[in-house]
């Protein structure tokens, strides 16, 4: 397996032990949405979280990275995207009164208006494992449209509290706000589990 990591000013929030899980069971290439024109070759595309409203009038300028996410999806490739990452994949990011075009991928849209904070541990369970990770993020999406868009929103906090937070697919990609850490059962198990909770 080749997995494409989106790793730049735009997108750095990833544990490391994440990344070295990855690095087990899989070859690791890094590409970055803010300055290259091409995905590399792979077999799935990791897009983490990061702070993509800051870059947001950069990357709607790439619009070649922009159009291969885009196309990659629609042809059916595999995409697994976290809080920064999924809104890059929405239509657009909203901020200052000024919308800003991302990839198009995800029948949402981001929106940085009235923002406020979103914080907490999250967990699921899912092919009798327990899956953990946590929510920081100051934005929210709207959905704009529900053709094909699956979501799930069976997300509990550290105290059992049953969460709005929904874990969006559509196609062969799955998004949410959540930052999962699978370091500990590795990816391949990680991303079978998820896989079939969302």
């Amino acid at each position: 397996m080749r997995i494409a990591v989106a790793r730049d000013e735009a997108f750095n929030f990833i544990y490391r032990a994440n990344l070295d899980a990855l690095k087990a069971c899989a070859e690791v290439v890094c590409f970055s949405p803010l300055n290259d024109t091409a995905l590399p070759a792979c077999d799935l595309l990791y897009l983490p979280g990061g702070y993509p409203e800051l870059f947001a009038a950069a990357l709607e300028q790439n619009a070649a990275m922009r159009e291969a996410i885009h196309d990659f999806a629609m042809q059916g490739g595999y995409i697994f995207a976290e809080c920064g990452g999924m809104m890059y994949l929405t239509h657009h990011i909203e901020m200052d009164s000024i919308s800003y075009a991302m990839c198009g991928v995800l029948p949402l849209e981001c929106t940085m208006e009235n923002a406020h904070l979103h914080l907490g541990y999250r967990k699921i369970s899912a092919d009798t494992q327990e899956l953990k990770g946590h929510e920081f993020h100051y934005s929210e999406v709207r959905e704009i449209s529900s053709a094909d868009l699956q979501v799930s929103r069976n997300l509990l906090s550290a105290k059992e509290k049953e969460m709005p937070t929904a874990v969006y697919r559509y196609k062969n990609v799955i998004a949410g706000y959540t930052h999962w850490y699978w370091a500990e059962s590795g990816f391949e198990a990680f991303l079978k589990a998820f896989t079939s909770f969302a």
